[in-house]
């Protein structure tokens, strides 16, 4: 068959002659020497005339960069109109190679690169640890990190295939065939679409499949499923946070005083935190400068863009717990007897051992409830989302943030003080005044 000759700057396919195994090749011409004469560039070999045509075609719609001798690049005096995307090496040979060997990566040896790409080093683990920061290239959180790497070690099915050539099917049959609940089987998942976003991003794959799996619900579903889920079971009741109020400590036995305030700091922790609405973390994080008693605020946060440094209300019920750790001599409002800073580590384990076993009426909860809790209380009290969100540092979906940003710390203290965790018959409602936000 005679194919029809193609336009002019479009490249041309070439017979190298017999005995080669692919004796036709996609040609384009990437430039003129000082003489005139046409450089030419084999980008590549192939068995039939056909599959080369088509290869030409293809390329010339997706340019990808060209490896070239140096003394070729060099002997171009004039360029095509439209220059070719050319990268002149020593050896050609030898980055070829290299690309199309991550072309081909193993999910073994994407994980490998992705994980010395954008997950954290046992370094920057304790950097973050000690002081809630990390490199601005590394997005992930040492927990996150921690669970994506037990997704790897549950994906071992998975190790020796190629990439590029897994499909949705193939995801969902090493997920059925693990065997594991669903918490493991979501961080399985996280793994294979932050996997396909990185391919993505490295020009290995064209297309992610990790997207498709049946059991990946929406974000906005599993929100949705979330709040519900939370606001329904994991909230703290009145009579719970009453019992925290009036607790006593139980503890006993050769180191009574201190267990009971070990006691004691737990419960503080957790008060304060439902009438902040704050993380474990963004707590044990507060600087002793944050901290501004006689304006009834502190600044604090962690986490997102929305909750970092932002002013988060002083409860008057619980102001004076902050006075009982607070101290200028130290860093942090929270500090461990050594001089080092309170770390959530640090925290969980005085729960664990000088808590949760003395105290079963509220043993069930956690850190975190407490600050669904809160969000469960305002909203109750009608009040509007753009203020609780100003208060617990949650993202807004329906205002844009430079309203947000403008609620008022008059605002969240009125909203505040409303909480009284009782009973009440009246409902309230905090009109924001247009002009603050103008």
């Amino acid at each position: 068959m005679k194919f029809k000759k193609r336009k002019n700057g479009m490249g041309s396919v070439v017979y190298l002659g017999k005995g080669r195994y692919q004796p036709w090749a996609a040609r384009i011409t990437v430039g003129k020497d000082m003489n005139g004469l046409p450089i030419y560039y084999d980008i590549d070999t192939f068995e039939n005339e056909l599959d080369a045509l088509v290869f030409l075609e293809n390329y010339h719609k997706n340019p990808t960069s060209l490896y070239i001798k140096e003394d070729k690049y060099n002997r171009i005096v004039t360029f095509p109109k439209v220059p070719y995307p050319l990268v002149p090496v020593s050896n050609p040979k030898n980055e070829v190679v290299e690309k199309v060997k991550k072309d081909n990566y193993t999910f073994k040896q994407l994980y490998e690169e992705f994980k010395e790409t954008k997950m954290l080093t046992k370094e920057e683990e304790q950097q973050e640890k000690k002081y809630h920061t990390r490199p601005k290239n590394k997005p992930f959180g040492r927990h996150y990190c921690h669970c994506l790497i037990t997704a790897f070690h549950n994906s071992t099915a998975l190790y020796d295939r190629v990439y590029k050539d897994l499909r949705a099917s193939d995801f969902n049959k090493v997920l059925k065939e693990s065997k594991k609940g669903p918490d493991p089987q979501r961080q399985m998942v996280n793994l294979y679409l932050n996997l396909d976003k990185y391919a993505l991003e490295e020009d290995i794959i064209s297309k992610g499949y990790a997207q498709f799996i049946p059991s990946v619900s929406s974000k906005k579903e599993i929100k949705i499923a979330k709040n519900k889920a939370v606001e329904k079971e994991r909230v703290f009741n009145y009579e719970q946070i009453d019992y925290l109020w009036k607790l006593t400590p139980r503890s006993n036995g050769r180191q009574k005083d201190l267990q009971q305030e070990r006691e004691m700091f737990i419960r503080d922790f957790w008060l304060m935190l439902l009438y902040s609405g704050m993380r474990a973390d963004e707590m044990l994080s507060i600087y002793t400068d944050n901290i501004f008693l006689d304006d009834n605020c502190l600044i604090g946060g962690l986490k997102t863009e929305a909750g970092i440094n932002r002013q988060i209300p002083i409860h008057p019920a619980v102001k004076h717990l902050y006075e009982k750790y607070y101290n200028s001599n130290n860093e942090f409002l929270f500090m461990q007897p050594n001089g080092n800073k309170m770390d959530y580590d640090y925290y969980l384990y005085h729960y664990q051992h000088n808590f949760r076993d003395l105290h079963p009426e509220v043993s069930g909860h956690t850190a975190h409830d407490a600050r669904h809790t809160l969000r469960n209380e305002l909203r109750k009290l009608n009040i509007k989302d753009i203020i609780i969100n100003a208060i617990i540092g949650h993202s807004n979906d329906d205002v844009g943030e430079d309203i947000y940003s403008h609620v008022s710390l008059e605002e969240k203290l009125e909203a505040i003080k409303l909480v009284t965790y009782k009973e009440q018959n009246k409902l309230y409602i905090l009109r924001r005044n247009q002009e603050k936000i103008s």
